[in-house]
């Protein structure tokens, strides 16, 4: 068996609607674009995969610059047999440095067809489900205090227990107001932690934290730097939620021994992929660090594959998931099913990714890549 065909998709995401303190960056116009990759084998088979590029205010990517190195890629990926998925990852990173986000979206779709080629289900080829379900977090937009404890009710209602709340749009004084509301808007068995996206200075860090740092609140990625992170961190003594500065094992290791990371966050195109993630997840575990396993933002297919490797680990090791699925852009015809706050791989999943792709919302291709 071989693959012989390589076609990329994209779709468009601008149905997301979250606010973060990057809103200012609107005016440029950009949108959120996911860019999906189907491989075809002479068999028959056909492995998808999904990256949703981060905007380059995020990262210093596009999805422009993704799309032209999955066709660097793409030579590497014709003629090869998707069973011996290792060599495929292999040569790839060895190739190309950098472009995680290119790397990601074909690992993820070799893994799906790895996973045909077995007749199992991602979870099951992994070594079996640990858990059977995963919590999954929602997220609290900008608003003020009162409107955001609003928020917080509705998400509740509807069963969940994780709440990432925005905050860092200027105003120091109304991050203190929202962390102190957002704490004291918990109940038992919930969490929240407060997302600056790197928005504070280290000035604004300390004016912020030094007012609630007895509430004892979980703040994400508050400034530009790893090093100003750690200096906030120990002026202050919380650990934080490291997002934008874990690329890989490096960082995570170099955080753990500075004693500045309570979580981390993985993300597909920062690490280049689910095998990738694999492994920095089996590292967390061993050093006792929480994680949020998922992408800067995707469909179905992202749903899917963080959560086959989510129902790997234990419980206490996954941090939430988002639930990517849009109702509006329905990639996938049968998403992974998210109720009382909660996400399943289901029992009767298919194998590989287990999920189905819906053709009509795709599209025509953009590119084509064929042996």
């Amino acid at each position: 068996m071989k693959i012989i065909r390589l076609t990329v998709y994209i779709v468009k995401l601008d149905a997301w609607n979250v606010g973060t303190r990057y809103s200012a960056t609107d005016k440029l116009g950009l949108s959120l674009q996911s860019s999906i990759v189907r491989l075809e084998t002479d068999s028959g088979l056909i492995g998808w995969g999904e990256t949703l590029t981060p905007p380059p205010f995020y990262h210093p990517t596009s999805p422009e610059s993704a799309r032209a190195a999955i066709g660097l890629i793409a030579p590497l990926v014709l003629g090869a047999d998707p069973s011996q998925n290792r060599r495929i990852l292999h040569d790839i990173r060895s190739m190309m440095r950098g472009h995680e986000p290119a790397k990601s979206v074909i690992d993820m779709a070799v893994w799906d067809l790895a996973g045909k080629v077995a007749g199992l289900p991602l979870v099951e080829l992994w070594g079996g489900r640990v858990v059977n379900d995963m919590p999954v977090l929602c997220l609290v937009n900008f608003a003020s205090p009162e409107e955001q404890f609003a928020q917080i009710v509705e998400f509740r209602a509807q069963g969940y227990k994780l709440f990432q709340i925005k905050v860092g749009d200027g105003d120091p004084n109304l991050d203190v107001a929202r962390i102190e509301a957002g704490m004291s808007a918990m109940q038992p068995g919930e969490r929240c932690w407060f997302d600056a996206n790197r928005a504070w200075n280290i000035d604004q860090a300390m004016q912020i934290l030094n007012q609630v740092k007895h509430l004892a609140p979980l703040i994400e990625q508050p400034t530009e730097t790893y090093r100003d992170c750690v200096t906030i961190s120990r002026r202050t003594g919380l650990g934080l939620m490291l997002d934008e500065v874990i690329h890989d094992q490096d960082d995570l290791f170099r955080a753990v021994n500075d004693g500045v990371i309570d979580v981390a966050v993985l993300k597909l195109g920062t690490t280049g992929g689910i095998s990738e993630h694999r492994h920095l997840a089996d590292v967390g575990v061993r050093l006792g660090i929480p994680m949020r396993i998922e992408d800067y933002y995707g469909t179905g297919l992202t749903l899917a594959a963080v959560c086959h490797l989510a129902h790997t680990l234990p419980e206490h090791a996954v941090f939430g998931l988002y639930d990517y699925h849009l109702p509006e852009v329905p990639v996938v015809k049968n998403p992974f099913p998210v109720a009382n706050g909660r996400v399943r791989v289901p029992n009767d999943c298919q194998p590989g990714l287990g999920v189905e792709v819906n053709p009509e919302v795709l599209g025509d291709p953009v590119a084509e890549y064929e042996l």
